[in-house]
């Protein structure tokens, strides 16, 4: 099909350090339609507005404007992380969906992208389509420098002959994850603000404030109760448990920083997060969401069951999914019924909806249902975790306080009654 002839675009003149005529490259944010109409814009790397014109052209783009994009240092360093991979992703669907071959969007989204290690992959799974290799071979060549399973999903859904609709399927994944992991953060971050002003909140008590009054105490010599000699104690233990708490916080955040560099650091955090009490319930529900829709995922992309039930265990990365995900596709390989599966994980409500989805014909639809309903009890469950935590907090806090306050002017309260009773 012929390109669609471009309109005549003004060049702005360059800023300071940059050539247009020669070898120099700059950025040049443009708006263009694919043949089926659709607008979207982007950046591409090009000589000049003419070259960037061309280039945009050349892909079978409509160009409704180009003009320089303003050079910042957060544009050269910005690193690419999940919501430009959303984009990447968003990218590639509408642009496969407009009938643009694979290595032509990959191109085009390497060069809108411009930096980071999946511009450079993207640009070299391209070149290697435009070499003729398959498509299979070029991602598996690069698929270390991919998202997990990218490859497998793209492959996937070049075979079913649906890869804009796997692709778009993925972007919902993609921004399901992100939602429940920012709202779990969201309800996580406030209790631990609180307990850490809490605990600065008695290290100054038990500096400042506890050794005047215990001064106080012995100059008018005054009798102390158990609770207050007790406080006193505890105030000179404090400061020691305050430090070492802090260093007990360093190494965990060192820990996890080291798992994290080992990749690693998703299994710790999940099998810690699923026996804290009220989050616990919070992240199973969120990771069987999770799980179910990436299971629809890949039936979507022509994958069979059993290969799609490890395909949605590696997605998740949750290592008792995986576990227990391969369990159920063992029962299915040996000809078993779903609802023979017993999982602690997994509840019996999706291995009966597996076969129930089967035995009807409409398993997507069946699993989209499910993954709703397990996402729905997890936003449900953080809207809960604020009306339950907030008020547990403030009791602690509330308690604390009453504590401290009743233990420091109780000996004085006992010495302005024997004054009392001296008067009179």
């Amino acid at each position: 099909m012929a390109p669609f002839p471009a309109p005549p675009v003004s060049t702005p003149p360059p800023p300071s350090g940059v050539s247009v005529g020669g070898a120099a490259m700059g950025s040049f944010a443009y708006e263009a339609q694919t043949v089926d109409g659709r607008t979207f814009r982007g950046t591409i790397e090009a000589a000049s507005a003419t070259d960037a014109q061309e280039k945009l052209a050349q892909l079978q783009l409509r160009v409704l404007s180009v003009e320089r994009a303003p050079e910042t240092r957060s544009a050269r360093k910005r690193v690419l992380g999940q919501d430009d991979f959303l984009l990447f992703n968003q990218q590639l669907a509408y642009l496969t969906a407009a009938g643009l071959p694979v290595e032509r969007g990959l191109r085009l989204i390497a060069t809108d992208l411009r930096t980071g290690k999946l511009s450079k992959a993207a640009a070299a799974v391209a070149a290697d389509l435009e070499g003729g290799m398959p498509l299979r071979e070029a991602f598996d060549r690069h698929a270390s420098r991919f998202p997990p399973l990218y490859a497998r999903l793209i492959d996937a859904g070049v075979q079913s002959s649906n890869l804009p609709g796997m692709l778009f399927n993925l972007g919902r994944h993609l921004e399901l994850v992100g939602r429940l992991k920012q709202s779990l953060w969201r309800v996580l971050s406030y209790p631990v603000m609180v307990l850490g002003a809490l605990s600065l909140l008695l290290y100054f008590i038990s500096t400042v404030v506890l050794p005047h009054f215990e001064t106080l105490y012995g100059q008018f010599n005054l009798p102390v109760p158990i609770f207050t000699r007790f406080l006193l104690k505890v105030g000179h233990v404090y400061p020691y448990l305050f430090f070492a708490g802090l260093a007990v916080a360093a190494v965990m955040v060192l820990w996890l920083l080291l798992l994290r560099f080992q990749g690693r650091d998703a299994v710790v955090m999940e099998a810690v997060l699923l026996r804290v009490p009220l989050v616990g319930p919070v992240v199973r529900a969120s990771l069987l969401a999770r799980w179910i829709d990436a299971l629809r995922l890949g039936i979507d992309a022509g994958l069979d069951l059993p290969r799609a039930i490890g395909l949605a265990s590696d997605t998740t990365a949750s290592r008792r999914l995986s576990v227990e995900g391969a369990r159920l596709a063992e029962v299915l390989t040996m000809g078993r019924k779903a609802s023979d599966f017993r999982g602690k994980l997994l509840p019996q409500t999706v291995p009966a909806a597996i076969e129930l989805g089967s035995a009807t014909g409409d398993l997507q639809a069946t699993l989209a249902t499910l993954s709703n309903l397990y996402e729905q009890q997890t936003e449900h469950r953080l809207q809960l975790l604020p009306s339950i935590i907030t008020p547990v907090l403030m009791m602690i806090v509330a308690i604390a306080i009453i504590i401290g306050v009743a233990a420091l002017f109780l000996p004085m309260v006992t010495y302005i009654r024997a004054l009392t009773e001296m008067i009179y």
